[in-house]
């Protein structure tokens, strides 16, 4: 074989491991699957509850007891409010708290995460605002158990928030 063949075939084998490389690191981590849906699903086996504070309680209690710490789920708010916060994103909870929150639309990384909550401090406010005499509707995923859909406050009176909820996955 003459040396332009070898340097030749050199080439292309380090061009296949290096675009092999590529493909890989581009795969594992940068965004997961479900990204750039243009559908928003809630589960459709849901149980409707009363929204009532001991009610709150003990849904909390049963989901903490669970002890799902890492999880990505699906999450659409609906309210008055301003920016883009009532995009549909993907929440990535990690060791109990936020770690990101992907525009399901763009695909992009969400930089203000603040107005995202875990499902434990979805049930946190939800008691709160039941404890403060306020209204609480909710409908929970029945295998789940975490809500699908809550509304904390009266989104009707501009006083309120509507979380949706779906796409649930533990990690």
């Amino acid at each position: 074989m003459t040396a332009e063949l070898l340097t030749s075939r050199r080439t292309y084998r380090l061009f296949a491991v290096a675009a092999t490389a590529i493909a890989t690191a581009c795969s594992n981590g940068s965004n997961p699957s479900g990204i750039g849906a243009q559908q928003f699903s809630v589960s459709a086996d849901t149980v409707v509850g009363t929204g009532q504070l001991n009610e709150l309680q003990q849904r909390r209690a049963a989901w903490v007891a669970r002890g799902i710490a890492d999880y990505r789920v699906q999450l659409r708010i609906s309210c008055f409010c301003v920016g883009t916060m009532t995009r549909p994103v993907l929440v990535e909870v990690r060791r109990g708290a936020v770690s990101k929150v992907w525009d399901l639309e763009t695909s992009k990384l969400v930089a203000d995460m603040t107005p995202y909550p875990t499902i434990t401090q979805l049930f946190d406010r939800a008691i709160e605002e039941r404890s403060r005499g306020g209204n609480v509707s909710a409908t929970y995923d029945r295998v789940g158990g975490f809500p699908a859909r809550i509304e904390i406050g009266t989104i009707a009176n501009d006083a309120g928030i509507l979380y949706f909820l779906g796409e649930f996955s533990a990690r």
